[in-house]
């Protein structure tokens, strides 16, 4: 249920983007990648990580999976450098929506145990939060139909 919301959402945003273009009748530059920021504790984001780590892909996901973690990665090393080693330190992720449907996809796939459900939900909830946020920030705060 998830998985369709995130895509309904990401083609909300393009779509309103891509309607403001064609509304100016004029040629432009494509518009810069839509960025999602969810934020999350280094707790979260390791767990992420190796929740993502142990997901099954198949051969035609592996540059999806491994752009994924290179950008959840080069967040954790990033915390840990700005010293944010801290579990319940927050780190704010960058992820272009692409990259965020694929880490969702991955997630959906992952098997976690009863224990792990809170943090899950957790990290779905800032990305599908930073998501909405960013989609309503494209509709200019104006309810898409």
């Amino acid at each position: 249920m998830h998985r369709t919301w995130v895509y309904w959402l990401v083609l909300a945003v393009i779509g309103s983007t891509t309607l403001s273009a064609q509304q100016n009748g004029q040629l432009q530059t494509p518009p810069p990648p839509q960025v999602i920021k969810p934020k999350l504790t280094v707790a979260s984001l390791v767990f992420t990580l190796n929740l993502i780590n142990s997901v099954e892909i198949q051969g035609r996901e592996v540059d999806a999976f491994l752009e994924v973690r290179k950008v959840l990665s080069d967040a954790l090393d990033g915390a840990q450098k700005a010293n944010r080693a801290n579990p319940t330190d927050e780190v704010t992720l960058e992820l272009q929506l692409p990259v965020a449907q694929n880490l969702v996809t991955l997630m959906q796939r992952a098997r976690i145990t009863g224990a792990d459900a809170d943090r899950y939900k957790q990290v779905m909830d800032a990305i599908m939060g930073a998501a909405q946020q960013q989609g309503q920030a494209a509709g200019g705060g104006q309810r898409q139909r």
